[in-house]
């Protein structure tokens, strides 16, 4: 059997090695190849929204589409300016970054207004202009696992550029997010600009901002699971307790003896208790669960001896503060 094709007055060129990623490709992807192979004017004028709207898809699953064939070598990204990008500059509020003074006298950096926005064309005056940019925009595709469209890249280079966050910072931003699975150029740009309110800027401040965060993320792991709390959001009057546990730096294994305390005690979870039993250890001297252990082991012996007389927690805890505050009035000050 022999097969004719009928082309009638127009015909599609489609280079060869798309036959290698047919099995590869989305449908979505598939269709949007052959549209592009076929209309010169949408090629010219690429409208991302536009062409999402027309095939009834997000603008994401759009990008998605258009990524995979950038990333396969079969399309490439004109830095010429469009008429979207034009539309977008100005409805972009400029943005301000000042240096004001605090309630307590310090000096913070606020930002007002929106980020910058970039044209095609000043994107890639930049990137010729310095080659770390082209790197830095390079490394944080990698890490999120995707490439940028030129309003995500935008972003990035604003908080280079603007913020004047360095690479590093940016790195370590955009690594702090793939751990928490929140690897997006919009959630990076949030907690940098939220940096900058409050001062942040440099890589060891915000080396050490991250590092607490990662504490304090790893904590509500942990109590999410001790007390299965895993759908909900906590609440502000719950993040503080985490917060001051997190600041206290308190062992997973302190956080299941006060979680096991409270439940014995309470015959339910309760975040004000747990944050009783847990401070009160902490004022008391006693820093690992196996040192709590000991003295309650050794204060329900002492309890048992006397038949009229029922263990009571509170009273551990009375007891617990006593003992503390004779061990701080017993050390010496060394002080001169």
């Amino acid at each position: 059997m022999t097969i004719a094709m009928e082309y009638g007055k127009g015909v599609v060129a489609l280079p060869e090695a798309v036959l290698s990623y047919l099995d590869k490709a989305s449908p979505l992807a598939l269709r949007l190849f052959l549209l592009l192979a076929s209309d010169r004017s949408l090629r010219e004028n690429f409208s991302l929204h536009d062409t999402a709207k027309d095939f009834a898809v997000t603008p994401q699953e759009m990008e998605q589409a258009l990524n995979f064939w950038v990333n396969a070598g079969l399309v490439s990204l004109s830095a010429e300016e469009s008429k979207e990008e034009r539309r977008s500059a100005k409805k972009m509020p400029a943005v301000s970054v000042s240096a004001k003074t605090a309630d307590n006298g310090e000096s913070v950096t606020v930002v007002t207004g929106g980020m910058p926005n970039y044209t095609g064309k000043e994107i890639e005056a930049m990137m010729q202009g310095d080659e770390s940019l082209a790197l830095l925009v390079e490394e944080c595709q990698r890490i999120a696992g995707k490439m940028f469209g030129v309003h995500e890249i935008t972003r990035l280079l604003g908080m280079a550029d603007y913020l004047r966050f360095d690479h590093g910072s940016i790195l370590l931003l955009f690594a702090y997010a793939g751990k928490i699975g929140k690897c997006s150029v919009a959630y990076v740009e949030k907690i940098a600009t939220s940096l900058v309110n409050e001062g942040i800027t440099s890589y060891a401040e915000v080396e050490a901002y991250l590092s607490a965060k990662e504490k304090q993320h790893t904590l509500e792991g942990i109590v999410r699971k001790l007390t299965g709390v895993s759908q909900r959001a906590f609440s502000a009057k719950e993040k503080k307790f985490l917060a001051k546990w997190s600041e206290l730096a308190f062992s997973e294994s302190l956080l299941t003896l006060a979680y096991e305390v409270t439940v014995d005690n309470t015959g339910a979870f309760s975040f004000p208790y747990m944050n009783k039993v847990l401070l009160n250890w902490h004022e008391a001297g006693y820093t690992t669960a196996e040192e709590v252990n000991a003295v309650l082991l050794s204060y329900r012996a002492k309890k048992e001896q006397d038949t009229d007389k029922s263990f009571d927690v509170d009273e551990f805890f009375e007891a617990a503060l006593k003992r503390g505050r004779m061990m701080m009035e017993e050390t010496p000050n060394t002080q001169s």
